[in-house]
């Protein structure tokens, strides 16, 4: 078997170039690399980009890219502790249970397009299969066993990928031009997991218009679209109206912007007006089937009707003292404005 190196896997697609970290100390390695991590758009930036992220939006990550906000400084997290711990012993033991590839280990290498320089990659490590002479990616991944359970597994049981890593390894293989890869994830089974993806041309030049129109945001240092979670962030102070532009818009509270005018909003609006009606008439109907059902019960500590159970039984709380720590942001209430009676 020849020996592969990561300037071979460069080579054989000419696709990209190979950044490597130098520094003495494992420290130092570390902060070049978010360093030059800031300078474009890498794999785990991805799912945000593209929605996939619960914790995070394309206007917290535009806040990174434009230093406006430190990114959190999540490494004493023991969820990274422990990935971090346990990827050196994936990686390991991929490569005993996989004597038909050598792997390479990709820490202190950052790769960047040629074609998209603002895409960049940092693989856990190159696959190379001498057999179909090919070029593959491993990401390794941990996970605890209750999101093994829902977000590496569909609604049938079956082992999946989920989505927002989908969405890393895709802008992988954009970069490199690797045609296929393996996660291997520990998710709380008794062994670690093999999942096999493939190169889907669509989902790639998907995510390099994603990556080219939000770093294009960053270049023109323009805030990306705001979801209703980033309006707080980006505006953490109601603004000030001028008095007299509202007036002339047949507006009457100062501060209140008039936009009548929006088929979009008033669309918003009413579907908000109304589902918040159907809520509490749904609330409401709760209420009075319980009522229906207690005679039901009567001294019995509940009643079992085919799969569906309901109980009465007695309980008690104990009294306490609720403290509720001070605070101050913006809350959202929708009211609806009743016409001025004409004299």
């Amino acid at each position: 078997m020849k020996r592969v190196t990561v300037d071979m896997a460069a080579k054989a697609t000419g696709l990209f170039d190979v950044h490597r970290f130098r520094q003495h100390t494992k420290k130092e390695r570390e902060s070049a690399w978010h360093a030059f991590r800031a300078l474009g758009v890498g794999g785990s930036d991805m799912s945000t980009i593209l929605g996939l992220n619960p914790y995070s939006t394309p206007y917290d990550l535009w806040l990174e890219k434009t230093n406006r906000q430190q990114p959190e400084d999540i490494s004493g997290k023991w969820a990274i502790v422990k990935g971090n711990a346990l990827e050196v012993e994936l990686r390991r033991r991929f490569r005993q249970l996989h004597p038909e590839y050598q792997v390479i280990d990709g820490t202190d290498i950052s790769l960047v397009s040629k074609e998209h320089p603002l895409m960049h990659a940092s693989l856990d490590g190159f696959v190379y299969d001498e057999e179909s002479d090919s070029w593959g990616i491993l990401e390794i991944k941990t996970a605890n066993a209750n999101r093994g359970r829902t977000d590496w597994h569909d609604e049938t049981g079956e082992l999946v990928a989920p989505q927002y890593y989908m969405a890393q390894v895709t802008h992988y293989m954009a970069v490199t031009g690797f045609t296929w890869g393996v996660f291997y994830a520990d998710i709380g089974e008794s062994e670690p997991v093999e999942v096999r993806f493939e190169r889907d041309e669509d989902d790639i030049h998907a995510v390099i218009k994603a990556a080219e129109d939000f770093w294009g945001f960053v270049t023109r240092d323009e805030m990306p679209t705001l979801t209703g979670a980033d309006v707080a962030k980006a505006y953490p102070m109601n603004c000030t109206v001028n008095t007299a532009t509202t007036r002339e818009k047949g507006g009457s509270s100062e501060g209140i912007e008039d936009m009548s005018d929006s088929t979009d909003l008033r669309r918003l609006m009413a579907d908000y007006r109304q589902t918040a009606a159907d809520l509490s008439a749904l609330k409401q109907h709760k209420e009075e089937l319980q009522d229906c059902i207690l005679p039901y019960i009567g001294d019995h500590e509940g009643v079992r009707c085919g799969n569906m159970q309901a109980t009465y039984k007695h309980s008690t709380r104990k009294g306490y003292t609720r403290v509720v720590q001070p605070w101050e942001g913006r809350t959202f209430r929708f009211t609806e404005i009743k016409p001025k009676k004409t004299k």
